[in-house]
C-alpha cells in the first residue's frame, strides 16, 4: 500500500493542486482594462433657437369628418403652443426710442401625447352598397382625418382671436424685455 501511494496517489494529488492553481489563477485574474476610443467631436449643424412663447394651447376637439365615404366620429386631444422667433429681431435704436416689429407667429398643434388622445367614437359607411363595405377606416384614411382636424384647429385659432390675443400678449412680454436691455422706450409694433 505504501508502494502505490508512493507510485500513483502522490503524483495525481500533486497534479490535482497543480491544475487546481492554475484553474484559480485564470478565474480570479483581473479582468482586462476595457478598450476604450476617443475620437474628436465633430459639430455638423448649430442652429439656435430664441422664441417668444406667448400661449400654451391644450384642447379636445370633436371630429365629425368624412372621408372616401366613410363618416367618422371621435375627440381628438391636442398640445402646442403660439411662439415668435426672435432670433433675428432687428431694433431700430437711433433716437431715444427702440422700434421693434413683431415677426409672425409660429403655430405649432399637434395630436397629445397622453394616454387616449385619440378616440373614434364611430364610423359608418355610407355609399350606396355601404352594407357591403367595411365601415372600419384605413391608417391611411385615419391620417388623412387627422391632417383636416389640424386644419381645422389652426383655422379655429385664428376665427376665435387665439392667435391675436397672442400676439398681442408677445408684443407686451417683447417690449417690456427690450425696455430692461435697452434701457430706453420701445414701441414693438404688430404688422
Amino acid at each position: 500500500m505504501k508502494y502505490l501511494a508512493k507510485q500513483i496517489i502522490w503524483p495525481l494529488a500533486i497534479t490535482a493542486v497543480i491544475i487546481a492553481a492554475v484553474v484559480c489563477a485564470i478565474a480570479f485574474r483581473p479582468a482586462p482594462e476595457p478598450k476604450i476610443e476617443v475620437s474628436p467631436g465633430v459639430v455638423h449643424d448649430i442652429k439656435s433657437y430664441v422664441r417668444l412663447c406667448s400661449v400654451d394651447i391644450y384642447t379636445e376637439v370633436p371630429v365629425l369628418d368624412t372621408i372616401n365615404d366613410k363618416v367618422i366620429f371621435g375627440i381628438q386631444k391636442q398640445s402646442g403652443n403660439i411662439s415668435f422667433d426672435i432670433e433675428g429681431l432687428r431694433a431700430d435704436t437711433v433716437g431715444d426710442t427702440v422700434r421693434v416689429v413683431l415677426p409672425r407667429e409660429i403655430v405649432e398643434i399637434y395630436e397629445s401625447t397622453e394616454p387616449n388622445s385619440w378616440e373614434v367614437v364611430d364610423t359608418k359607411n355610407i355609399s350606396t352598397l355601404g352594407f357591403l363595405k367595411s365601415s372600419r377606416l384605413t391608417a391611411e384614411e385615419e391620417n388623412m382625418v387627422k391632417r383636416n382636424i389640424k386644419t381645422r384647429s389652426l383655422r379655429r385659432l385664428n376665427e376665435d382671436g387665439t392667435i391675436k390675443r397672442a400676439r398681442a400678449e408677445a408684443a407686451e412680454n417683447l417690449r417690456s424685455l427690450l425696455e430692461k436691455v435697452y434701457r430706453k422706450p420701445v414701441v414693438v409694433s404688430d404688422k
